[in-house]
């Protein structure tokens, strides 16, 4: 290779450098330019500096611009002034009917300042200072990086926000089991291929490729959400679009965007069996409060219990077991935990926790202007964290018992 690079570099002597051009090495991601009669090819960085004049015709800006044809392949690039001095920066595309490029973006570069974009063919980079200040363009430099192969943006059912609690944080999305949802993304360049997986502690599922849309980069594909992905492990169910692109001079060349998802761990109608008053009117706009966890159960929840396995469950069917249970006393003295204070088996004004005879505990949230409950918050069971819009209608039937802090 370094033999061929000789062969025409010194061809370029004979016959002039236009006569080459300056792509025939390139891979994606790197930098080719002449610097004097040199064919230069750097892979991802290059620093110009703009210490010698560089004569050229016709001036576009200023009598004392620097010009530097420079080949981009394929790739997201960053140009910034990495100097001490401010200067105007300036880039135009070479095409064949405008030979002198044709002007893209022109401005001042401050100290780090940038200019980023998707650049592939051969470009003019000018340097210049309008006051004729050449002793700050002496002083200047040009870096250019390749940053990714491409800008990818990504659209799924939406993103969910896991906390160290019960409860999902605010605006998190849960997706039906069962339901159908279009995966979307936009690819800058020519990739190879869009890829949809999720990944979770388990492993990487693959759900399908998404295929081009029209035009402009557009992919997209409907995906039907059968599977519920288990979020007690540490790598929460994230979702992955993977855009694929021609290897650049790194090797292979991929951009990944993510982000953790939800699954219910039932279909719509068989939460609605259990409670008549759950709802689901949208991803986020339903009756979910928090995921499902197998190792935390709605005993765990009515006292705030966060360990697993740690509190230890009260007996079904015996009340005073429950009423231990609840005031943490007896076997349950020691138990993590909040504790509550007063138990009955009658309503009380303004109670905070139910418990049903068909073991399972409701923290009442809401209440009516008497003190009656109107709304509770339970997990139902290894289930979710969910709202019912009354203390009445869950299937584990009529309240038992009622307890206060």
């Amino acid at each position: 290779m370094k033999g061929i690079r000789r062969t025409f570099i010194f061809l370029a002597l004979l016959i002039g450098l236009s006569s080459i051009p300056l792509g025939a090495f390139a891979l994606p991601g790197q930098i080719a330019w002449y610097s004097g009669g040199t064919l230069m090819v750097q892979n991802g960085r290059e620093t110009i500096y703009a210490t010698y004049p560089t004569g050229h015709s016709p001036i576009r800006y200023a009598n004392n611009e620097r010009r530097y044809k420079v080949h981009f392949d394929n790739y997201r690039y960053k140009i910034r002034n990495s100097g001490s001095k401010d200067y105007r920066f300036a880039i135009s595309k070479i095409t064949p009917s405008s030979p002198d490029g044709q002007s893209m973006y022109d401005m001042v570069f401050n100290t780090y300042s940038s200019y980023s974009n998707y650049l592939d063919g051969d470009y003019y980079l000018y340097m210049y200072d309008y006051t004729g200040n050449t002793n700050n363009l002496s002083l200047s430099q040009m870096e250019i990086v390749a940053e990714t192969p491409g800008l990818v943006y990504a659209g799924g059912p939406g993103a969910f926000y896991y906390t160290n609690g019960y409860e999902s944080g605010p605006g998190s999305a849960y997706i039906l089991r069962g339901s159908t949802h279009q995966l979307t993304a936009w690819a800058e360049g020519n990739p190879i291929s869009v890829v949809a997986t999720v990944t979770t502690s388990s492993g990487t599922t693959t759900l399908g490729t998404l295929l081009p849309t029209g035009w402009g980069g557009n992919y997209s594909m409907n995906y039907t959400f059968n599977d519920f992905y288990d979020p007690r492990g540490t790598q929460k169910p994230t979702l992955n679009i993977t855009v694929t692109y021609p290897n650049s001079y790194a090797g292979p060349s991929k951009v990944v965007v993510s982000e953790q998802i939800y699954v219910t761990l039932y279909t719509l109608s068989e939460y609605q069996q259990e409670d008549s008053t759950f709802y689901y009117n949208s991803l986020t706009d339903n009756s979910f409060v928090g995921p499902a966890h197998n190792d935390l159960m709605c005993y765990d929840y009515i006292v705030d219990n966060r360990i697993p396995h740690a509190a230890g469950a009260p007996n079904q069917g015996y009340d005073n077991d429950i009423t231990d249970f609840m005031k943490r006393q007896g076997r349950f003295a020691s138990r993590p935990g909040d504790t509550f204070s007063t138990a009955s088996t009658t309503i009380m004004p303004y109670v905070d926790a139910i418990y049903y005879p068909g073991y399972h505990f409701a923290k009442v949230t809401k209440w009516d202007a008497s003190g009656n409950p109107i709304e509770i918050i339970s997990k139902w069971g290894p289930r979710e964290l969910i709202r019912s819009q009354s203390a009445y209608t869950l299937g584990y039937g009529a309240p038992r018992l009622y307890f206060k802090r």
